[in-house]
């Protein structure tokens, strides 16, 4: 979820050509799109405890008071483990977090517990290793 609300705000911040948008304004595009449901009482509350924990990318603070997020200029799509996984068609996550840990496959981690894995990473991994079947599975989810 954290790569899906990631990708569409830096997608956003892309297509729009802006360089920032408010937390409220952000949050109200994750809940159109319906990545992340906004509350009604108090807007942007969902997105903020994310911002808190260190989970998404270019959020900082104006005036130590409102937040904001910054459009990355050299932003690289983000994929969870979840979708990984159901891309290698594996039953469970437990193999693809055994080669997360023998380092077999390239990752990225963001916040204490988040894993995420880049487009151009896993496509650079799987020419390396001639696999054209990896290759053409992460190729076609984008």
């Amino acid at each position: 979820m954290i790569a899906s609300i990631n990708n569409h705000i830096q997608h956003r911040l892309k297509s729009g050509d802006l360089s920032e948008v408010s937390l409220t304004q952000a949050a109200k595009w994750l809940d159109e799109y319906g990545i992340l449901s906004d509350s009604k009482v108090t807007p942007g509350y969902s997105l903020r405890r994310h911002i808190l924990k260190g989970n998404i990318l270019g959020a900082y603070r104006k005036n130590n008071y409102f937040w904001f997020i910054k459009r990355i200029e050299d932003f690289e799509v983000l994929i969870s483990a979840r979708q990984l996984s159901k891309i290698f068609n594996l039953k469970s996550r437990t193999s693809l977090y055994r080669k997360i840990r023998y380092h077999e496959i390239p990752y990225q981690r963001m916040g204490k517990k988040g894993i995420y894995f880049r487009y151009s990473d896993l496509v650079k991994w799987a020419l390396e290793r001639n696999r054209e079947d990896i290759f053409e599975l992460i190729k076609n989810m984008i």
